[in-house]
């Protein structure tokens, strides 16, 4: 598929400039707009990026104008602007894809932007799976139907249609699995893991029983990229995930909660015996490098734990333990804080 075309509302006229010239030089084409323009040529959009500060229109509208023109095929909308908080909501909440966080270096913007790209692609090969399938299946009822009109076997004819409904039903749980995880680490997906942790504060409150998450961010994340590049911290975050993924018990959940950072939900399970299992993950993680194409390479991470309390939102969770994270990383990095 030929490069997406990207709509770029940008108030700010000497940042919308340099933005359209990264993207452009990376073979994007840039439009620029300072209204939504349904009826030009040029707002076919493909992914469409959205200043949150300066925007003419109110972002969330502008959001929901284009997801409403262009609802029958995949678009992908970038936030960007100056207040993590309120990108974050956004995020959440006013039907974003990802945001950039202002300032940010022209490499942030190549990265996100080919990270759109990349899902755009993979939201239409899933579409044309689906079509695929839907013609196979048309074709396999005309196919039935022409076997019964000429007296052939019907117990063979309903053997083949049982065999096909089969491939198809595995088809879509592996689809279903796709749109769950992501696929860089093969943990849950942010969205994915928010549903997981409702889940389980619900059930934490129903039984009632204890419930611990532990975020790990990994540390000096930034210079393994700039020293090493992209594609050596892809393989990192993927290390971390087929690592997590050996930690978890069967009822425990591990998702990627943004770039270096991973979220680990834990039911049943108290403050104390969650730090143990933290403080085994980072351990493991230290002792251990990481071996990858290039060699092997030491990594380490910092966590925080914390407890669910009774009546706390799953944002307000969220921040007590990314705080408790946080405090690890002040006291020096590659540890374990329970907040």
């Amino acid at each position: 598929m030929k490069r997406k075309n990207i709509i770029l509302h940008e108030g700010e006229k000497s940042l919308a400039s340099h933005i359209s010239s990264i993207l452009t030089e990376e073979g994007y084409p840039v439009f620029c707009r300072e209204n939504f323009c349904e009826d030009e040529d040029a707002a076919d959009p493909h992914i469409v990026i959205i200043d949150i500060d300066h925007s003419d229109i109110p972002y969330r509208d502008l959001a929901r104008m284009y997801r409403n023109i262009h609802y029958q095929t995949p678009l992908q909308i970038v936030y960007i602007g100056g207040s993590k908080d309120t990108l974050l909501v956004a995020l959440e909440k006013d039907g974003g894809d990802d945001f950039i966080h202002l300032p940010a270096e022209d490499l942030d913007f190549t990265a996100r932007i080919k990270a759109a790209d990349i899902r755009l692609a993979n939201q239409y090969h899933l579409i044309q799976e689906r079509e695929f399938f839907r013609n196979a299946v048309k074709q396999e009822e005309e196919l039935s139907a022409r076997i019964l009109d000429q007296h052939v076997s019907l117990k063979e004819a309903f053997k083949n249609i049982e065999k096909f409904n089969q491939e198809l039903a595995t088809s879509n749980r592996r689809l279903e699995e796709i749109a769950k995880h992501d696929m860089l680490s093969g943990l849950l997906n942010r969205m994915s893991l928010f549903h997981a942790i409702d889940v389980e504060i619900d059930r934490a409150m129903r039984t009632p029983s204890p419930l611990c998450g532990i975020m790990i961010d990994i540390d000096f994340f930034k210079d393994i990229n700039d020293n090493f590049g992209h594609p050596v911290g892809d393989k990192v975050i993927k290390q971390i995930g087929l690592r997590l993924r050996q930690l978890l018990r069967t009822y425990d959940h591990a998702g990627r909660y943004g770039g270096e950072e991973f979220f680990i939900l834990l039911p049943n399970t108290t403050l104390d015996q969650a730090h143990i299992i933290g403080e085994r993950f980072r351990s493991d993680l230290e002792l251990k490098p990481i071996i990858i194409d290039e060699g092997t390479m030491h990594v380490t991470a910092s966590l925080g734990v914390s407890s669910y309390r009774e009546g706390e939102s799953r944002e307000g969770w969220i921040y007590r333990t990314d705080k408790a994270m946080y405090q690890a990383k002040q006291l020096g990095r590659n540890r374990v804080v329970s907040g």
